[in-house]
């Protein structure tokens, strides 16, 4: 772009951003008043669709002027940077979307049992250090009462803020690797497709595993500073310092991410060691050794860990999970894969559709990084291999290194904890395809330049696409909004408030266990509830018991089950049949929350 077309253009592209941001505002005004009044089972389509248009709008002029004059003069810089911003708002208006719109709570399962022990040590029932991983529970109870608001929205808060940090030092990590503004508006992007996020075993809910992960970038970032510093007194520098506090906070969020940077940073310990060894001088002679960052995770991992059993119950259940793999029928894997891919074609779907739906821009941005990994070793000595900045080659080897131990969990029977590691494996990857594809648009001849930025725009206005129409879990990826309404919760603490403590009770599939972690602070887990099994519904929940229960239905659970399960398991018929069966009493409802007393009957011997 010559000077004269690139000034000419200038007062456009101020115009284009100016109407940006102010959809963006629009939009978020237009969200904000438009509050979720009962449960959702999609927050895309319970949405208004007039802030998706804003914030579409906003995202296309944010590409657009970022990548298209894609050159390194003043005014494109200045330009870029503030396109840049605007598509940080943008991606945070969309991930602040429960909070923008009122929700409760936002997270099920395990997200409900953190906001009980956020709960417990508010009131005092038991100490931060009594847990694992007390991390998001003390951030949530800092927040909560610095803030004045509820443990609940602020739980909201602090998965949200997990996010920014992500957001934010990806392009750092990467700008401290490849010093070029380019490169960093391309990792932003890239960032904002949030990878490690997939909504199987890593969610933008409440989850200890999730939150860890998405602070790995702060770590990274230190890192990468950490190895360009005075190899004299380097640990006690700012950056080493920095960096050893950053890994504490990694064993608090969560000690098995520790487990796996530990993983990750022994691989680059052993690629500095032996490039020591061979070469008398190269770019990792001359840049400070990570030994004693990585002795430091061990020893904290090590003091942290040994108090809570976690080397006993790890190597136990790896060694239950191999012997279970190696002498049952068909193994873990395919019968898991089996009854996933059963399930799918019989509402519809199929496992090479969720898969492009979930993973389409892991795979992509996994063919780059490798691609790069792959060129450096078939470029041998050439200039080009020179030019590659030696970081780019220690989290090659972090991401090899990580690969055995996805493999392990992989393997293990009933284990989805792969996608844990296949999440930290991702913020490696997010990094490395960003130097892959800007190593790709800087090379690239003046006559390809126009065309490669307009492909490069559009390529990432089709992967934020599709990997932000996933990130919510919703009936497109066969699943159901986590989303806490006041209505659910309401109703089940005044059922639990008014309960006899004799009676039990039940609901559909794993019960109501969580939401009771979620309301009564419980430090170990409630267990006690059961699940309704299928030939109660068909038969009569009074047969499943010879002793009276409780049984609490939902909308989430009618909404669940007959639109994003498509009647799966239970139908419309079958549900709403329930409070008319004999020996069932509706004795509670407040519009979403349904709480019957199912009497004694005789169960099936």
């Amino acid at each position: 772009m010559s000077p004269h077309y690139a000034a000419d253009d200038d007062p456009f592209r101020k115009l284009a951003l100016a109407i940006a941001f102010l959809a963006v505002s629009v939009s978020t005004l237009s969200a904000h008043a438009n509050p979720a009044t009962g449960y959702e089972l999609s927050i895309y389509t319970m949405t208004p669709r007039v802030v998706w248009v804003g914030l579409l709008i906003a995202l296309s002029v944010s590409l657009a002027v970022v990548f298209v004059p894609f050159s390194e003069t003043s005014r494109d810089r200045s330009s870029r940077s503030l396109a840049v911003v605007l598509g940080g708002l943008v991606f945070a208006v969309f991930i602040g979307m429960p909070i923008i719109r009122g929700y409760r709570f936002y997270g099920h399962h395990d997200a409900l049992t953190h906001l009980g022990w956020a709960r417990g040590i508010r009131e005092g029932t038991f100490l931060p250090f009594d847990l694992f991983y007390p991390g998001i529970h003390t951030v949530t109870v800092f927040i909560s009462s610095t803030i004045g608001i509820s443990l609940s929205r602020s739980m909201l808060f602090v998965a949200f803020l997990a996010v920014l940090l992500f957001c934010l030092f990806i392009p750092l990590c990467v700008l401290t690797i490849v010093p070029d503004d380019r490169a960093a508006a391309i990792a932003a992007f890239s960032a904002f497709l949030l990878l490690p996020i997939t909504t199987i075993s890593m969610y933008l809910s409440a989850h200890a595993m999730s939150q860890a992960v998405l602070f790995s970038p702060v770590l990274l970032f230190l890192l990468t500073k950490y190895l360009g510093t005075d190899q004299c007194g380097s640990i006690l520098s700012a950056v080493g310092v920095a960096l050893a506090l950053s890994s504490v906070a990694a064993v608090l969020y969560h000690p098995q991410l520790a487990a796996h940077l530990i993983i990750a940073l022994l691989g680059i310990c052993a690629v500095q060691y032996f490039a020591r060894r061979t070469v008398s001088s190269s770019r990792v002679t001359e840049q400070t050794s990570v030994y004693g960052q990585t002795l430091f995770l061990i020893a904290v991992f090590l003091v942290w860990s040994s108090n809570y059993g976690f080397f006993a119950g790890t190597m136990e259940y790896f060694l239950g999970s191999v012997v279970e793999f190696l002498f049952r029928e068909g193994g873990a894997v395919g019968d898991t894969v089996g009854s996933q891919s059963a399930s799918l074609a019989a509402i519809g779907g199929s496992l090479t559709e969720i898969f492009l739906k979930l993973f389409l821009p892991q795979l992509v941005f996994s063919l780059l990084a490798g691609g790069l990994a792959l060129s450096a070793v078939l470029s041998g000595k050439s200039q080009w291999l020179k030019q590659m900045p030696i970081e780019t080659a220690y989290f090659a080897v972090a991401l090899f290194a990580l690969g055995p131990v996805f493999l392990a969990y992989f393997f293990a029977a009933g284990s989805k904890m792969y996608f844990r590691v296949f999440g930290l494996m991702m913020v490696f990857v997010t990094v490395l395809g960003s130097i892959a594809i800007y190593r790709i648009v800087t090379r690239s001849g003046p006559s390809q330049s126009r065309s490669g930025r307009s492909m490069l725009t559009v390529g990432f206005a089709l992967l934020l696409v599709l990997s932000l129409v996933a990130v919510f879990p919703s009936p497109y990826t066969y699943n159901a909004s986590p989303h806490v309404s006041e209505q659910h919760f309401n109703g089940y603490q005044s059922a639990f408030d008014s309960q006899d403590e004799a009676i039990t009770f039940v609901g559909l599939r794993d019960g109501p266990n969580r939401i009771h972690d979620a309301i009564h602070g419980n430090e170990e887990r409630m267990r006690l509830y059961q699940g309704l099994s299928d030939e109660a519904i068909e038969n009569g929940v009074q047969s499943q018991s010879d002793d009276g229960r409780y049984l609490a239905l939902t909308q989430a659970d009618y909404e669940r089950e007959v639109d994003a399960y498509r009647e799966l398991r239970y139908s419309e018929q079958e549900l709403n049949a329930i409070g008319t069966q004999p020996g069932v009493s509706r004795i509670q409802s407040n519009g979403e929350f349904d709480l019957y007393y199912v009497d004694a009957g005789t169960a099936d011997s």
